[in-house]
Formats: structure tokens, sequence, C-alpha cells
């Protein structure tokens, strides 16, 4: 292909890297974590498993012993051993399921919080490849806003003007709905996210299962169910978060981020 047929290359933006960089950090320890509380389990179960096992054979031995009239000091060496030992597997057999159920709480609990991160750099990459487009593309900032005389003076510098109204725009859209933020990216830059692989419906369903995690201890509510009209769940029902659920999160994110990112790279290169 001769030199100038060749696709321009267009760098990611420094949104896409930071968010890139962050959820490879947060994948990582997703993963390291579900490794570590899967091993305890393992390990658990066979603590259990090991307990059960031993302690009718070391009873029994107990019990041989008590029978004698009258032990050595050998012998009762043996059986304070003994009985320690047991005393030790009791508790494993008593006190291990109970750990073995918290771990699998834990693991959960885990994935909850990363599902929280998940959608924080989310919200936060939304914000700073905005507010780059904006700074690039300060004639879609153009509107009937104005700033007064003391703003103008205290900002002094246009490049300081462009930024600050493209802090002002993000920080209005920032508590909007993701509705909005589809329909902000089609009015403003000609981003139809629509045409992604992840359906903004997708995006929509994995904001307002953080928000019902946050707000209403994972129970769906009647602001799900309007959010999220594909839902069969019904009201009060917990929403579990389980491995397939977040891996599902994170591949929609990721591939909404690169879509918009894909997009961004065009309209701030053009």
């Amino acid at each position: 292909m001769p030199e100038e047929q060749q696709p321009k290359y267009i760098p990611p933006t420094e949104s896409y890297t930071t968010f890139n960089s962050t959820l490879d950090k947060l994948v990582c320890f997703l993963e390291t974590t579900e490794v570590y509380y899967a091993k305890q389990v393992k390990i658990s179960r066979w603590r259990v498993e090991f307990a059960r096992r031993e302690l009718p054979e070391l009873e029994r031995r107990m019990d041989e012993f008590l029978e004698k009239s009258k032990l050595s000091r050998a012998d009762e060496k043996r059986f304070n051993k003994i009985a320690t030992w047991v005393e030790h597997l009791t508790d494993v057999d008593l006190f291990e399921p109970v750990n073995i159920k918290l771990v699998r709480q834990f693991s959960e609990l885990i994935r909850i919080l990363g599902l929280f991160y998940l959608v924080t750099i989310f919200e936060g990459y939304l914000v700073d490849i905005i507010q780059e487009i904006l700074v690039t593309h300060p004639d879609a900032l153009k509107s009937a806003k104005q700033l007064t005389a003391e703003e103008v003076l205290t900002l002094g510098r246009r490049k300081q003007i462009v930024s600050y109204l493209a802090e002002k725009e993000v920080e209005e859209l920032q508590y909007s709905s993701f509705e909005t933020v589809v329909k902000y990216f089609e009015d403003k830059f000609n981003i139809n996210l629509n045409t992604s692989v992840v359906s903004p419906e997708q995006i929509t369903e994995i904001l307002a299962t953080r928000n019902i995690h946050i707000h209403n201890k994972g129970k769906i509510n009647q602001r799900f169910r309007k959010l999220v009209k594909s839902s069969t769940l019904r009201l009060g029902t917990y929403k579990r978060i389980t491995r397939e659920y977040l891996q599902h999160a994170i591949s929609c994110i990721s591939t909404i981020v690169s879509f918009i990112d894909t997009e961004a790279r065009r309209k701030i290169s053009s």
C-alpha cells in the first residue's frame, strides 16, 4: 500500500490510557483475591475432612487409656497429647465450616467492591474524555451560557476560559442518567453510542446494579425496575454479584470505553 494511502495512526487518548491502566490493576486484584479465597476454602475443607476422619480413632485411643486402672507417667503424657489434639480437631470440626461460609461471603463482598470501583473509573473516564474533546474543540461549547465580567477577569486567557467552561459543562452532566450521557454524545460530538457492540441498556443495568448495592442493600427497587425494563427480578429480591456477572460488567464497560475512545480520537484529531 502506498504511504499516502495508509490510514493515519491516532494514538489513544490520555483518558483511555489512564482508564486502561486502572482497569488492569482492578482485574489483577480481583483475580488474585478470587484465587486466594478459593484456596482458603479448599484448605478449610481439607482440615474439616481430616478432623472428622481422625477424631473417632483418637477418641477410641483416649477411651483405652481411661479404661486402665492406673496410668504410668508415659501413658499420662501420651493421653494429654492425644486429648490436646482431640480438642484442636473438635474446634476445627465445629468452627471451620463457619469460616468457609464467611470466606464465601468475603468473595462476594470483594466482587461488590470491584463493581463499585469499576463504575467509578468508568464515570471518571467519561468526565475526562468529554473534557478532552471540549478543550480540543471549544466550538462544541457554544451555547447560551455567559460568563460574568469577574469570571473573565479571573480566568484571563482564552485557554483558561475554555477549560473552565468545559469543567462547568461536565459538572452539570456528571450526575445525569446514562441515557442523558448518550444523548449528550450524540448532540455535542455526533458520537452515537447506540452503534456500539455493547448497548446503552447494558451499561444502564450495570450502573443500576451498582446503585442498589450502594443505596438499597443490593435489593431490587422501583427505580431499578424503571431503569432496567428487561429485568424479570421481583421487587425486594437480592441481586447477587457473581464472578460471571462481574466479568460480564468488566467486558461491557471495557468495550464501550474502547468504542467511545475510537470515535473521540477521530473527533480530537479532525
